[in-house]
């Protein structure tokens, strides 16, 4: 047994809840599994359609597709079930593309969701890459996406070069141009600029890990997915989670040409997400949509352009906010704690974002909210962050606003 071999076969025997679920074997070609959660979804098929119309891949790629829901939901269950039987008979080979339907109908409702749905998923594509030793890339989809024709072929690329990357950010774009309803188009808008507001703030103020965190367009490889522990079973939040671990191994790719389009529907299915952001849109009826304050990003931008390895600092000179967040005591004895554990610059910072990583930015971007800036209207917030970039710059509408972010984020690829 290889490196590779026993870094999957621990994780399986550690970490995984489930038994083998596909028989057929993989291909030895196979350089990617597409992994898809499906919770009665009506529109499966056309993610699937989107899939098999993109450019095929000069490998195989198998998609694995999870149907799955809680043990007390029979309504599921009989919508799988059928559901099933058709995509079967439409969806098994298709050229390179291999598909394979898994239905979980027995999940215990304390953990039923996208968390445990994609986990199992994961693992069993973890199983099927330890068969034929290739470290291989796992690709999430939702199942009510779309995606660009070159999507299996540029991932291809990256998955036949293994030690090249651990982690893939791929870009997505909502569809605001053929959406009809026009309270989910202006509440789609609004969300997909919070979504790229925050992530542009975080590389505005330095953070080291300023990635877009979408469950529907992120990917990993085997390894590191094993090293990290796997996929939680949150019911929300799975992927902001799983990626803030595994961001950690460095190695991250920006694929900012192909696109995942994501759907703009209402759902209210978890507590926190696109759909649930749409529900409250429209719930709220509130034309002005509220983001955190630029101040806090400000902040931030202050504490990280500190050398804490090279020098004394003054802790009275840090923002109060963050004064407030980290006490002075507990600041100094983890920044003495890092530097006891390296040995050189590098060293110190990676090991610093390890501590100060994206779910401590959060809690403290929640922090800085509750406590100093009020969350505001999100036009002037990004507004503020453009005039650090472009002094020129006149953006009129909340789409002139999307459209730019979403260049300049397209412009950052691998």
């Amino acid at each position: 047994m290889n490196i590779l071999q026993l870094i999957l076969q621990t994780y399986l025997n550690k970490f995984s809840n489930t038994i083998k679920l596909i028989n057929d074997a993989i291909n030895n070609d196979c350089k990617q599994i597409i992994i898809i959660p499906s919770y009665c979804e009506p529109d499966l098929q056309e993610t699937l359609k989107s899939l098999t119309n993109c450019l095929p891949p000069s490998y195989t790629t198998e998609i694995i597709i999870v149907l799955n829901c809680s043990e007390s939901d029979i309504e599921a269950q009989q919508f799988h079930e059928k559901q099933k039987k058709e995509l079967e008979q439409i969806y098994s080979v298709h050229g390179n593309l291999i598909f394979h339907f898994i239905l979980i109908s027995n999940l215990p409702l304390k953990h039923a969701g996208v968390g445990l749905a994609r986990k199992i998923g994961m693992d069993e594509a973890i199983r099927r890459f330890h068969s034929i030793n290739y470290d291989g890339l796992l690709t999430c989809l939702d199942a009510d996406c779309l995606v660009s024709k070159n999507y299996l072929l540029e991932l291809e690329k990256i998955a036949v070069v293994p030690e090249n990357y651990n982690t893939i950010c791929l870009n997505f774009e909502h569809e605001i141009i053929t959406e009809k309803n026009e309270e989910l188009k202006t509440g789609i808008i609004f969300y997909e600029l919070f979504l790229r507001y925050y992530k542009e703030s975080l590389s505005y103020c330095g953070f080291e890990y300023p990635f877009h965190t979408i469950g529907s367009s992120m990917a990993v490889k085997a390894s590191i997915y094993c090293k990290a522990g796997g996929m939680n079973k949150r019911k929300a939040g799975e992927d902001f989670y799983f990626l803030t671990k595994v961001f950690s191994f460095g190695k991250v790719i920006e694929l900012n040409n192909v696109t995942v389009v994501p759907s703009a529907r209402i759902s209210t299915r978890v507590p926190f997400g696109t759909g649930r952001a749409q529900q409250n849109f429209i719930e709220t009826k509130d034309e002005t949509y509220t983001s955190y304050s630029f101040q806090t990003f400000e902040d931030l931008k202050q504490f990280f352009t500190i050398d804490f390895y090279e020098a004394e600092f003054d802790f009275t000179s840090l923002p109060l906010s963050l004064k407030q967040f980290i006490p002075e005591a507990d600041l100094i004895n983890k920044l003495n704690e890092i530097k006891n554990n390296t040995s050189s610059k590098q060293q110190f910072q990676k090991r610093f974002f390890d501590w100060f990583d994206s779910f401590m930015v959060l809690k403290f971007v929640h922090f800085a909210r509750d406590n100093y800036y009020p969350k505001s209207d999100i036009l002037l917030e990004v507004k503020k962050l453009i005039a650090k970039k472009e002094k020129q710059i006149n953006l009129v509408s909340k789409e002139d606003v999307l459209i730019y972010l979403r260049e300049i984020q397209r412009k950052t690829n691998f």
